[in-house]
């Protein structure tokens, strides 16, 4: 909404949040040479990449080629945001109504603040005060914040871009936004098309910009044209949308002193994870996914999503806790399996997928195990360990192995969607699938009546008749076979291509072999 009356905006801006995000989220050291990058391409990095050549708008291949050394991870827009949370939550101790414009940016409205700090400089100075305090205490991190008043959002952004860790706070004063934008470059304001044709028309400011005639602007270059004059005149007046808090669902147990005993950990957090799952049923609720959030000294944090295939309660919430810990516990170098190599500062819990109960009622003859299958299932899991329980589902794919997908007892099977059955799948196996699939392909020797090993050309063409089976069991005549199916995948690998055959022996026994030319390999058994 653009308006002659800009209202009076107190924006917070956190430099490098994106980056400041992945290093609290994944554990990154701050002297790392971090890159994020979206579709093949680095969109934020760290100083320390950034002193090696590393720049946004590059490919991956040229960022690590510049630099060997460098952590690529994802841009992860859904982290950023549950990062920011604790800082929006912080900001609201002070001023209330905060409108997010963006993970790393939020924005209150600054006339009431500074009514009750007694000026719009005090307000922003009392809030950067408490945040930098919390960022101490609570994220255990320097971040760097910077602050700015102005008139409308689009100015009071700009001008805290233009702020410095030694003057972190920028004030531009009521009527003066037009003076303020008037430097900077009209791709600030509009699309880049738009921007390119102004340039060429030698507008290259904002100022140029403002100095032009509305009506004119309006009638050559339309509603984009309308709204950068308006941006570059200082007319922006947005309307700030508070943040609706949705109610909390999560649990959170903080440990001081900090706790290093998996079993102490847990132990402690069963009260809350009752009352998370007695919330989620008084709000007729239920929680099919959830992501944990361990926070160890000094300042990492180690996130985890987990999933199951029907709903949590207070004991699967506590064993997905338990399994985490287990495995930070693995991964430190120490004595006891039961002690981690950092404190803990805190749990956390947060419901990811949560739907109706009515939506999920069981049938007349129910839709999940036996009480007393999946009582005996879980307590062998607590027994041998997390992935010592699996379950099995099928999958598309063109090998046998591809197809079978294993999961740990109680996590969520792929959906039809990632499993891929609707896909075609060239060379997938004929007719009715082998009862028997072994986990590594054993080698054998198919061999002709004269004893020479039979061998398959480029073509698929055999050059003897295939007589005899050689296995570790010992030496079979082949009854009949059939084949070769060709299994063309991967030809940007130039992997070796496989054939498949199947025959029978003079037992009865039908086989389903693998070879890439002139080795074999049993793939499956017809049992």
């Amino acid at each position: 909404m653009i308006s002659a009356a800009p209202i009076r905006v107190l924006l917070l801006w956190c430099p490098g949040w994106p980056v400041l995000a992945a290093r609290l989220v994944q554990g990154i050291a701050a002297d790392r040479a971090l890159a994020l990058t979206d579709r093949g391409v680095v969109v934020a990095c760290s100083p320390a990449a950034q002193a090696e050549g590393v720049a946004v708008g590059l490919r991956v291949r040229q960022a690590q080629h510049r630099c060997p050394d460098l952590v690529v991870l994802p841009h992860d827009v859904a982290a950023e945001t549950r990062a920011f949370e604790p800082v929006l939550r912080a900001i609201e101790e002070k001023i209330p109504d905060v409108h997010v414009v963006r993970p790393g940016l939020a924005a209150v409205k600054a006339r009431g603040a500074g009514r009750f700090y007694g000026s719009e400089e005090a307000a922003a100075h009392a809030l950067l005060t408490h945040l930098q305090r919390f960022t101490a205490d609570e994220l255990r991190l320097p971040v760097d914040l910077r602050m700015a008043v102005a008139d409308g959002l689009f100015t009071a952004e700009h001008a805290a871009y233009s702020s410095s860790a030694r003057q972190p706070l920028v004030v531009v004063p009521t009527g003066r936004s037009r003076d303020f934008l008037a430097g900077l470059p009209v791709s600030v304001a509009c699309d880049r098309r738009l921007a390119n044709l102004l340039q060429r028309m030698g507008i290259r400011t904002l100022g140029d910009l403002a100095k032009l005639p509305r009506a004119q602007v309006n009638s050559r270059f339309g509603a984009p044209g309308l709204r950068a004059h308006q941006l570059a005149s200082g007319e922006d007046s947005p309307i700030l949308r508070p943040r609706v808090v949705p109610p909390e669902l999560g649990l959170h147990v903080a440990f001081d002193p900090p706790a290093a005993q998996i079993e102490q950990i847990v132990l402690r957090c069963e009260p809350a994870a009752e009352g998370f799952v007695q919330l989620l049923t008084r709000s007729a609720l239920i929680c099919t996914e959830i992501r944990v959030t361990v926070q160890l000294e000094p300042d990492a944090l180690f996130e985890r999503l987990w999933r199951h295939p029907w709903q949590f309660g207070k004991t699967e919430v506590l064993d997905r806790i338990r399994w985490q810990l287990e495995d930070l516990a693995t991964e430190a170098v120490t004595t006891d399996d039961e002690t981690l190599g950092a404190s803990v500062l805190s749990v956390q819990v947060l419901p990811e997928s949560v739907d109706n109960a009515e939506h999920h009622a069981q049938g007349l003859w129910g839709d999940r195990p036996d009480e007393k299958v999946e009582h005996a299932l879980t307590t062998l899991q607590h027994r041998l360990g997390h992935e010592s329980v699996l379950t099995s589902t099928v999958a598309g794919g063109r090998l046998l192995h591809e197809r079978r997908v294993l999961r740990p007892w109680g996590d969520a099977l792929p959906t039809l969607r990632e499993r891929r059955l609707e896909q075609p799948w060239p060379g997938t196996v004929p007719g009715p699938s082998p009862a028997t699939v072994f986990s590594s392909a054993s080698q054998v020797q198919v061999l002709s009546a004269d004893g020479a090993p039979i061998t398959v050309d480029e073509r698929g063409t055999v050059n003897e008749r295939p007589t005899w089976l050689r296995t570790h069991e010992g030496q079979r005549r082949i009854e009949q076979w059939a084949g070769p199916w060709p299994i063309r995948q991967r030809w940007w690998r130039k992997v070796k291509q496989l054939n498949r055959f199947q025959l029978v022996d003079n037992h009865l026994t039908a086989w389903l072999l693998l070879s890439d030319g002139a080795v074999w390999f049993t793939e499956a058994r017809y049992d």
